[in-house]
């Protein structure tokens, strides 16, 4: 056999730190011999020697316990109770001893002395229970308490030392326990880890079955048994350890050699809907469903005076097969009365809705939903805000309160007018809409805004049907620096995005006239006079030229090097100071069109040259013959 050796603090991090629950009799023998021992000296070369295949055994059943845990957390899912005793606990910590734990075979006791007489020794029980102290001989303190076994021996021991009861207790005494034995239980039933456990002698039946690794979901939680000596001594039900923390089972200590058997589950109900703790439940003889809600935590707010009760009928009631399943309708007031079988299904029904209150829209301060009954209408408007704010209530129409009400002789709601001072005489049903109206004309405080070239701008109240023309002459007209063909409009408008953001946009209007009536937010602008016409596209130069009062378009087209090739001669247009656009004619080319200051001279190219144009065509021919009239006109007039 291969060895390996490790360090004590190595042995002590690795061995402990697994469950103990996992170990086997053997394994926890050894651990016990080397690290819990008091009577010799641990060494690095011979104490420390620990055989690797034994704790590579412990570790990798470790490992299987972990796993085995998880997938046991997930079949107890649904079923209650056995999740209480899936814990990781370390018995062999430094647990108090109880005040009844009595001693037995191969239990360490350490008895002192000190005073008169100054001592301390160890004893180990043996199988008859007893000790050997010298010069009294054997005493037998088994089954005792720590408490009575001291008492015991300072009678015992006061034989040899006179002063352990003298009246100045000039020599005191004291027992305490040392290194203690665990007891074998046997674990019969539906437990996880049948068979013969070492278990730490302070255990009780919860604790020794944690030890064990719990008990499996066929196994009963309510009629666990404790044997001893082929006698049931005790049957525990941990259910009311669970409800409501009363325990009963501490009161029997486990003992060597006990049995604890854990019977199958008889009776199993689930229970779901509207109950506090919905599970499946072990139920025993005598009771009802009026128990199952208790296990339940009882029934929630919302839960019916009706349950279903999907029932599994038994065998020895069963006709068929195939009626052996049937669903009744109980009440929660006969739940007492009512027995249920193992596999009966029970759901706790909810309430339904009911239509019990009013809906409130629109000029009010807190509109939503309202409760009808024992308000009348005015009660409603009052609760919902604005009508004795003397300021909001002045946006509302108080002569038109809307209710709309359903009809059940009618396809569309009946519609009822009602003024607020009669509004404390209507009474209100279930499922009214009441529409408030807003009185737009008082919160109405519109502007316009004037900027550029005048003498006063700002922002002005906006009055109906105001005109531009108006407009400027409130303003205080217009500087020397701008004309009334520099006038533009823009008009504000407030928009919401994709993502609720409102933003204030801008859009101009074009072709506005002395005349136009502006509206909410408009902003009047003058702009300033400027002494230049631009010619912009398919020109040889383009860009700003100096304003010559009378001339045409066409000398602004030359001015600016002419048409270049591929020219849209007959869609030349001019955009006006004001914004407005205007055509040329196709006939004449423009040769009519007055220029001003500040316009725009837009020659269009033509992407698709090699395409015939005929309009552009019979303009080029327009131009020549118009040309050549103009030339015969002057060779004309010199001749004459």
């Amino acid at each position: 056999m291969k060895y390996k050796y490790i360090y004590f603090l190595f042995l002590f991090s690795t061995l402990f730190g697994q469950d103990i629950s996992g170990l086997n009799n053997s394994q926890l023998d050894l651990i016990k011999s080397k690290l819990k021992s008091n009577q010799e000296k641990l060494s690095v070369d011979e104490s420390t020697l620990i055989d690797m295949e034994i704790i590579d055994s412990i570790s990798s059943d470790s490992v299987l316990l972990k796993s085995e845990k998880s997938s046991a957390a997930n079949e107890y899912e649904g079923y209650f109770g056995y999740d209480y005793f899936q814990k990781d606990i370390n018995f062999y910590d430094n647990t108090p001893t109880p005040s009844d734990f009595r001693l037995g075979p191969g239990d360490e006791v350490i008895l002192s002395l000190w005073g008169e007489a100054n001592s301390r020794e160890k004893f180990i029980i043996n199988k008859e229970g007893l000790i050997y102290y010298e010069n009294i001989g054997f005493i037998n303190i088994s089954n005792k308490t720590l408490q009575q076994a001291e008492s015991f021996l300072l009678e015992k021991l006061s034989r040899i030392y006179a002063t352990l009861k003298d009246n100045n207790s000039s020599t005191s005494l004291m027992l305490e326990l040392g290194n203690l034995k665990s007891v074998n239980v046997y674990f019969t039933g539906h437990v996880r880890s049948p068979g013969l456990h070492l278990i730490h002698p302070f255990s009780d039946a919860f604790s020794s079955i944690i030890q064990a690794q719990g008990i499996l979901k066929e196994g009963s939680l309510r009629k666990v048994e404790i044997i001893r000596s082929n006698k049931v001594v005790s049957i525990i039900d941990f259910y009311s350890f669970f409800m409501n923390g009363t325990n009963t089972f501490s009161k029997i200590k486990i003992m060597d050699g006990d049995v604890i058997h854990v019977p199958s589950i008889v009776n199993r109900v689930e229970i779901s809907g509207q109950v506090n703790r919905a599970s499946k439940y072990e139920m025993i003889d005598g009771e009802s469903l009026e128990d199952l809600l208790e296990y339940a935590s009882g029934l929630s707010s919302q839960a019916s005076s009706k349950m279903i009760i999907d029932q599994i009928i038994p065998f020895d009631k069963r006709i068929f097969d195939d009626n052996g399943k049937s669903s009744i309708i109980v009440s929660i007031k006969d739940s007492k009365q009512i027995t249920l079988n193992n596999g009966d299904k029970v759901t706790a029904l909810t309430i339904g809705d009911v239509d019990s209150k009013v809906t409130i829209f629109g000029r009010v301060k807190n509109p939503g939903n309202y409760p009808v009954y024992g308000n009348s209408l005015k009660d409603i408007l009052n609760i919902a805000g604005g009508f004795d704010d003397p300021i909001f209530r002045q946006t509302i129409r108080l002569n038109e309160i809307i209710v709309l009400r359903k009809d059940s002789s009618d396809f569309y709601p009946e519609e009822i007018n009602v003024s607020y001072d009669e509004a404390d005489q209507f009474k209100l049903l279930a499922n009214d809409k009441i529409f408030i109206y807003e009185d737009v004309k008082y919160r109405n405080s519109f502007t316009y805004r004037v900027e550029g070239e005048v003498n006063k701008p700002g922002v002005y109240p906006l009055k109906k049907g105001i005109t531009v023309s108006e407009v400027l002459s409130l303003a205080g007209g217009l500087t020397e620096l701008s004309t009334e063909r520099n006038i533009s409009l823009r008009q504000e408008f407030t928009e919401i995005d994709d993502d609720g953001v409102e933003r204030s946009i801008q859009e101009n209007i074009n072709n506005v006239e002395l005349d136009f009536v502006i509206g909410i937010n408009s902003v009047v602008t003058a702009l300033p006079f400027e002494n230049v016409v631009k010619v912009e596209g398919n020109v040889y130069n383009p860009g700003l030229i100096t304003y010559s009062k009378g001339s045409k378009l066409p000398r602004y087209i030359e001015l600016a090097g002419g048409h270049k090739p591929n020219s849209l001669k007959n869609k030349v247009y001019i955009k006006r100071a004001n914004g407005s656009i205007e055509q040329t004619s196709r006939l004449v080319l423009g040769l009519g069109k007055n220029i001003y200051p500040g316009d725009i001279i837009i020659v269009p190219v033509n992407e698709n040259p090699s395409e015939f144009d005929a309009a552009a065509f019979t303009a080029d021919i327009l131009s020549v013959l118009a040309n050549l009239v103009a030339i015969l006109a002057i060779v004309d007039n010199n001749g004459s």
